[in-house]
């Protein structure tokens, strides 16, 4: 039945699909397989059978096997030892296509920096009446208190500085400029 439904996809596709049943595809395949299985319901089918597969294989212990034949295997496949659990984390996101895996890691990054920049969930404080017509109050008379500083500094900009400090002299230099420009 496999080879029945295996001629009725595409190649790349049963490749993907196999790669997403061992855990080896990149997040792009993933979501190709995903919206495939979503639509098709053999692909589906096919999908669970090699997961099965899969499953069966990854559960294989490789203590079985001698030493020597381990690390020649290893030797082989270019790597010297067990490979970190993150490894097919990190794997996943496809690097053989920068321009998807870097998209992909800056769409992560973006969300990541504005969920905590703005997410502030504001506190909700309920007030009382008598403490809002407290604060009305207080709102007014800090207001009243604004407006005689005001006042008092107007005043005093016209009365002492203006008056003093600017038109004297300014009439002054005025008086000494006509007198020099007229000659008299």
């Amino acid at each position: 039945m496999q080879e029945n439904i295996s001629n009725n996809i595409d190649e790349k596709l049963l490749d993907k699909i196999i790669a997403v049943a061992y855990s080896d595809a990149g997040l792009y395949d993933r979501m190709v397989v995903w919206i495939n299985v979503r639509r098709d319901p053999e692909i589906k089918g096919l999908l669970d059978e090699y997961k099965l597969t899969a499953s069966s294989v990854h559960s294989l212990d490789e203590k079985k096997l001698p030493e020597t034949n381990l690390k020649s295997v290893y030797h082989k496949i270019g790597q010297t030892e067990k490979t970190n659990p993150v490894v097919p984390f990190i794997h996943s996101f496809n690097f053989s296509k920068p321009l998807v895996s870097s998209a992909v890691i800056g769409f992560i990054i973006i969300t990541i920096v504005s969920v905590l920049l703005f997410y502030n969930p504001a506190p909700e404080q309920k007030y009382t009446k008598t403490e809002i017509e407290l604060a009305q109050q207080q709102l007014g008379e800090s207001l009243a208190i604004v407006n005689k500083v005001f006042q008092n500094a107007e005043r005093k900009l016209d009365i002492e500085v203006i008056s003093k400090h600017v038109s004297k002299p300014l009439n002054k230099g005025l008086i000494y400029l006509n007198d020099y420009l007229i000659g008299g």
